[in-house]
Formats: structure tokens, C-alpha cells, sequence
């Protein structure tokens, strides 16, 4: 790049239509650490933030796509030491050669105050370079010309001496005619809370020798009676001696994120929900006061916060997904998602989100908390069996054949073995059927200690058990099973006393249905009882 951009006061960083980037100036690499080695011929999302990748896909590609430039996407960029930088993204896509290209300025900020600070300081270091260097006045002039907000400058009397073409616009006032007159004259507001006509900042500012003001709540009134709502700030210009040699005024039109505020308004006091509005970079932007019965938290804990930082660790990814999804097709989205309290607990809260015109995203929420565990209570007594909490056959029959089909696709081995406890119908008999729950309920307890975790445990009825064994052949059954056999047979009970059990096992052959794997594995386990039981017997 060029000297000039390459120091500029701004980042520069020119990408591929793919993202790729070709270049980066040396301001760019001074507030992210990197050297342009790192950087270059790498992916640009490569160093975003999770969130800012989601926005960066989402909006990026598709506003250059349509308009050929991209204005104030705010990001997050990782530097060299994995923190977060905030940063303030342009870019234009350009003509190079025979291909094209994407030229962007990254300007470092937290907020967008932040931004208003950096253009600020640019602004006053060219203000000193005005008055301090009549070479430099050319450049000044240019600058304020190419700024994207409305300019007046005006002498130490409050007269106007240059106003840019953004400034034109909004007033009604060519530069020429402005020229000599009372900034007072040409820049007409009236405060939008008050309706009352606003004074003449400039002179306010000469009057009391004032440094900056901010401009807030107005509405200016151009020469044909428009009304556009306005920010800026207005500043003194001093001399070295420290006296005040003019005013600069910046501002800019917010009319569209004005309604857009006053449209949040409503839209958070229409409804008892819960309801908030997020950013681009999911950050919250408004809440109500919903959210401080169900969640626990006051209004300030979460203005400004990431909404993903509440999700459980679990949930974010398919969270990020969904939010992503909504955004790029403009789409009303739902999900659940597990949310963090105030006090560390997690309840289950149902999402509606809306993406709406602008940087904004619109949720609706609701504590689903006591539905959702009655559905997952509903579902464990469906798939649990009820004396002993282990998996039923039910259960069994629902994922067999996933595992059957799996087995067959990875070429690995699966096997089978069923266990029933020796002379169970005597502990019945002789004890009673509520001692005799008891050691089915000891037994389910011995064998989960013993099995893998990739094995699947099934109470398959009465005293009946079956162990599934993924990517385990029959030799490997056998020196788990052995080790079940030896655990039951330790397990004394305070009633019935030590407890045996018989195990067949069998490894699945190729193509083979259940009833026929199961058939052998019984074969087995009825040659363990015929052999004098308390052992393991493969097919």
C-alpha cells in the first residue's frame, strides 16, 4: 500500500470476493498484533469471533452483493492474544486489473461512541494541520468534503467559512450563499422533546468559550421545511495561545434508527412476555422488566451483554445456528434453548426472534421450564423402567436397529448378551416379591458399575437382562461379562445374601436379524445354566 494509507489513522485491508486477505496496512496490524505474514492469503472470518462470524456471512457478502459496498458492520476481531477487538467495518468492492476486490477501513472501537471518538480525533488532528500548515489546508478541505456527515465550520464571529456537501443537503443551503452567514441562520433545529426552537450552538459556544457540545434530540428544518432527526457535536477550534479561532459541527442524519428506536419502544411495552432487542453482534440492546421476574436479572445486568453468554455451553452452537439462519433468509425463527438465572440455575426458555429493518433482531420469549420437564418426565417413564431406572425393552427396540445399521456401515462388531439371575423365583418364594425387587433393583446398580460406558444396559423383564456392546467383538464381551459375573457374585444382599447369575453372549453375524442374534445368545445363556450356572457362556 501506499505510505499514506499505510500510517493512516484507520485500518485498510483489501480482500478476495472470497474473503481472502491480499493486503493490510500497518495500522491494522499495530492494534491487533499481528504481523502481515499471519494475516495474509488468510480468511478473514479465520480471526472473528463466533458471533461476528455468524454476522459477517450473514450481511457481509450479501450487501456487497447488492449494493457493492458494505457501511458500519460492527465486528469483533481476535487478535494475536485470542481477546476480542471491537471494530467498526466499510468497504466498497472495486475494479483491480481484470479481477475485483473488496477495499475495507476498520476503525477500532468498543462502541459506536467509540467511533464517533475516533472520527473526532481525526477531525482535530486536521483542524491543527489547518491552521498550522497552509500546505495542508487543501488536504483539510478535502478531508471534511469526504466524511460521511454533515461539516459547517465558521470563524471566531460565528460565521460560516466552509460547509460540505452532506451539510448542503441537510440545510438547503448551497456553500457559497452560506458563506459569511450566522451558522444560527443556516442550521435551523428545534428540540424534538420540547418542540422548542433550539439556539444558536456556535455562538453559545464563542459566548462561553466552550471546547465541545453535544447535539441531541434535534430536529433540523431545512430551507424547504424537511425535518431530519440529527447527532453531532459541535467544537471549538483553538490557537496555540489556547484562544478559540472557530467552531467545527459534525452531524449526522438518524432519522431511520430514531423511528427505529421509537418502534422498539412500543414493541417492548405491547406485551407481558418476555421481550428484548439485540444487535448484529447479539448484543442486547433493550430488555423489559420481564425478564427480572423470570430470569432474575435487573435491566442493567444485561444492557450491552452477549445474549449467547446466558446460553447453556450445550445449547450455543445450535442457538448460534438458528439466529444465523433467520438473519440471512429474513425469516421469523423458534427454538428452545436452556438460559442462565441470576442465580446460576438454567431454565428452559422458548425464543421467537424476528429480524427487523436495520442492525436489529426482535425476541419474544417464554419460560417453558415446567413444560419441558413434564415432557422429559413423560419420556423417561416411556423409555425407563420403573424399579430399576434402567433403559426397557421398549427403549431397546427404538435403538437396536440404529445400532445394527451402524455396525454394519463401519464394519465393526456388535454383540449381545442376556443375564438372569440363578434361582430368583426361591428369593420370591421364600422372602417375599418386595425383597425380591430389592435384588433386581442391587443387581441393576452392581452391573452399571461394571459395564463401559458405550454399553447399553436393558431391563428385559423379570429377572432378564441384556447387555449391548458396540464395536466389541465376542473375545471382548467375555472379558466384561467376567467381570459382571465376579461383581454379582461379591454383591451381598442384607437379606437374600450373595447372588449368582448366568450369561450367554453372542457376537451378530453379518446381515443377521435380532430374533435369530437373540435365539443364540439364549442358546448360550441356557448352556451356562445346564453347565451349573454362575458363568459365562459364548455362543
Amino acid at each position: 500500500m501506499e505510505n499514506r494509507i499505510n500510517y493512516a489513522p484507520c485500518g485498510y485491508i483489501t480482500l478476495s470476493p472470497q474473503g481472502v486477505i491480499k493486503d493490510i496496512n500497518q495500522t491494522f496490524l499495530k492494534f491487533t498484533g499481528y504481523e502481515a505474514a499471519d494475516l495474509i492469503d488468510m480468511y478473514f472470518e479465520t480471526f472473528l469471533s463466533a458471533a461476528s462470524k455468524i454476522m459477517f456471512h450473514s450481511l457481509f457478502f450479501p450487501q456487497l452483493q447488492l449494493k457493492g459496498h458494505i457501511e458500519e458492520l460492527y465486528l469483533t476481531f481476535k487478535d494475536k492474544n485470542n481477546a476480542g477487538v471491537p471494530v467498526l467495518l466499510m468497504g466498497n468492492k472495486i475494479k483491480c486489473g481484470d479481477s475485483e476486490v473488496i477495499d475495507c477501513v476498520i476503525v477500532k472501537m468498543n462502541k459506536r461512541d467509540d467511533y464517533e471518538k475516533e472520527l473526532e480525533s481525526v477531525k482535530v488532528k486536521l483542524e491543527d494541520a489547518y491552521k498550522s500548515e497552509n500546505k495542508l489546508r487543501k488536504l483539510f478541505e478535502t478531508t471534511l468534503y469526504s466524511i460521511n456527515e454533515g461539516i459547517i465550520v465558521t470563524d471566531n464571529s460565528g460565521n460560516i467559512t466552509i460547509m460540505n456537501t452532506l451539510a448542503e443537503d441537510f440545510t438547503g443551503w448551497q456553500a457559497e450563499e452560506a458563506k459569511g452567514k450566522k451558522f444560527g441562520e443556516v442550521f435551523s433545529g428545534i428540540n424534538s422533546k420540547t418542540q422548542e426552537r433550539e439556539p444558536d450552538i456556535v455562538m453559545d459556544i464563542l459566548k462561553n468559550f466552550g471546547r465541545k457540545v453535544s447535539i441531541d434530540d434535534i430536529i433540523l428544518i431545512s430551507r424547504s421545511g424537511a425535518e431530519r432527526f440529527i447527532s453531532g457535536t459541535s467544537s471549538a477550534v483553538l490557537t496555540k495561545e489556547g484562544m478559540v479561532s472557530g467552531v467545527v459541527t459534525s452531524f449526522r442524519d438518524i432519522t431511520k434508527e430514531y423511528l427505529q428506536e421509537k418502534e422498539i419502544d412500543s414493541f417492548l411495552n405491547v406485551n407481558m412476555e418476555m421481550l428484548c432487542v439485540i444487535d448484529e453482534n447479539t448484543k442486547f440492546h433493550k430488555i423489559n422488566k420481564k425478564f427480572e421476574s423470570t430470569l432474575g436479572y435487573q435491566i442493567q445486568d444485561l444492557q450491552g451483554k452477549d445474549f449467547l453468554s446466558f446460553v447453556h455451553e450445550e445449547d450455543v452452537l445450535e442457538t448460534m445456528e438458528v439466529i444465523q439462519s433467520s438473519v440471512e433468509n429474513n425469516t421469523l425463527s423458534g427454538f428452545t434453548n436452556r438460559y442462565q438465572c441470576k442465580d446460576g440455575s438454567y431454565k428452559y426458555i422458548e425464543w421467537y426472534q424476528q429480524p427487523g429493518a436495520g442492525r436489529f433482531i426482535y425476541s419474544s420469549a417464554r419460560d417453558v421450564t415446567e413444560k419441558k420437564m413434564k415432557e422429559e418426565q413423560l419420556l423417561k417413564i416411556a423409555v425407563r423402567d420403573q424399579l430399576t431406572g434402567l433403559y426397557n425393552r421398549h427403549y431397546l427396540d427404538t435403538c437396536l436397529e440404529y445400532e445394527m445399521k451402524k455396525a454394519e456401515l463401519e464394519y465393526k462388531p456388535l454383540t449381545l448378551a442376556i443375564l438372569d439371575l440363578d434361582h430368583f423365583k426361591r428369593v420370591n418364594d421364600t422372602w417375599g416379591h418386595p425383597i425380591g425387587d430389592e435384588l433386581l433393583k442391587l443387581t441393576a446398580e452392581t452391573v452399571e458399575k461394571s459395564i463401559r460406558k458405550t454399553d447399553l444396559l436393558v431391563r428385559f423383564g423379570g429377572e432378564e437382562f441384556v447387555i449391548v456392546m458396540p464395536q466389541t467383538d465376542v473375545n471382548a464381551a467375555m472379558v466384561v461379562l467376567e467381570k459382571v459375573r465376579a461383581a454379582i457374585e461379591k454383591t451381598e444382599h442384607s437379606v437374600t445374601g450373595r447372588q449368582t447369575v448366568s450369561i450367554g453372549t453372542a457376537e451378530r453375524l453379518n446381515s443377521e436379524i435380532f430374533g435369530e442374534w437373540y435365539k443364540r445368545a439364549d442358546s448360550a445363556l441356557y448352556s451356562a445354566k445346564e453347565e451349573g450356572r454362575n458363568r459365562v457362556v459364548a455362543f
